[in-house]
């Protein structure tokens, strides 16, 4: 399966925003993941994985984002969009990952496959 998505990529260390008096959900890193997971489900079709599964991630992003801290919300996407049930199942991984153009969208294409 192959999903590709186009966007403003958010980093897992901005998962959470200072509020008042605690930290809260930020909703830039929930709208990144939300919007992973409404392409994973355009782009599978209602295909789903139970078994071990190899993903493998092409990122175009911008240049001062470190790409490690965009895995977690795309895995979670997956999860989310019912791709697989956890992301546990995941026993291959690996990522390529390229500076995106200035004035582009970042982009990430995911693949998934059963492991063998």
């Amino acid at each position: 399966m192959i999903i590709f998505w186009a966007g403003k990529a958010v980093s897992e260390n901005r998962r959470l925003a200072k509020g008042r008096c605690r930290w809260i959900p930020n909703k830039d890193y929930q709208a990144f993941k939300e919007s992973i997971a409404w392409a994973c489900k355009k782009w599978a079709d209602g295909q789903t994985f139970d078994g071990p599964v190899s993903v493998r991630l092409l990122m175009a992003l911008n240049p001062r984002m470190d790409a490690q801290n965009v895995v977690k919300p795309v895995l979670d996407a997956l999860e989310l969009a019912g791709v697989i049930r956890n992301d546990r199942q995941v026993r291959q991984f690996g990522f390529y990952r390229t500076d995106r153009a200035k004035g582009e969208d970042d982009r990430i294409d995911i693949f998934v496959r059963e492991a063998g």
